[in-house]
């Protein structure tokens, strides 16, 4: 599951380019993304909004990190992400994706493996311009087994770019199993 969150955020990104815009405030144009679509370079003055809800995933090979035990995963999604761009370019990216999920195990007799259910809920933010830039994210998930067991899984990441090249970075991740 340490990259599930990651599985789950991409197709929300893409997703969220179908997916019906806000409308934008005076002086601002709103073009999916912010990014234009021949040149690739980011929109000035520009905001953007995608949700998505009740998007279905299921991942038949997914594998509890506690028992090593594999199962089908199945989660219902729920996301929301915002583009800023400014006149000067700099740009921010948020997004918040919260997820119902179950866990149950693919031969759950042969060891008496419970299944999971619980909640999943993660998110990121980049801020970027031309001289810095700063990425980082936290992700939270608790699911309680058939069996009256707990897992829980908690990160943190950030990653930053100074102006004179510093880099920053730092992962912090603890899970507890049953």
């Amino acid at each position: 599951m340490t990259h599930r969150w990651r599985q789950l955020l991409i197709p929300a990104l893409v997703l969220g380019a179908l997916a019906v815009p806000m409308p934008a405030a005076a002086a601002e144009v709103h073009t999916p993304f912010c990014f234009d679509a021949v040149t690739g370079a980011s929109v000035p003055s520009c905001t953007y909004t995608a949700t998505l809800h009740g998007v279905v995933s299921v991942d038949t090979a997914n594998v509890n990190p506690c028992s090593g035990v594999v199962g089908t995963a199945t989660t219902i999604t729920n996301s929301v992400v915002h583009i800023t761009v400014n006149a000067a370019g700099d740009l921010w990216i948020t997004g918040t994706s919260t997820s119902h999920f179950t866990f149950v195990p693919n031969a759950p007799n042969a060891s008496g493996a419970p299944s999971y259910r619980g909640e999943m809920t993660f998110w990121f933010g980049d801020s970027l311009n031309k001289n810095n830039s700063v990425m980082h994210d936290a992700g939270n998930i608790v699911l309680t087994g058939s069996d009256g067991s707990q897992i829980t899984y908690h990160v943190v990441d950030h990653l930053s770019v100074s102006a004179s090249g510093i880099v920053q970075t730092f992962s912090i991740l603890r899970t507890t199993c049953p």
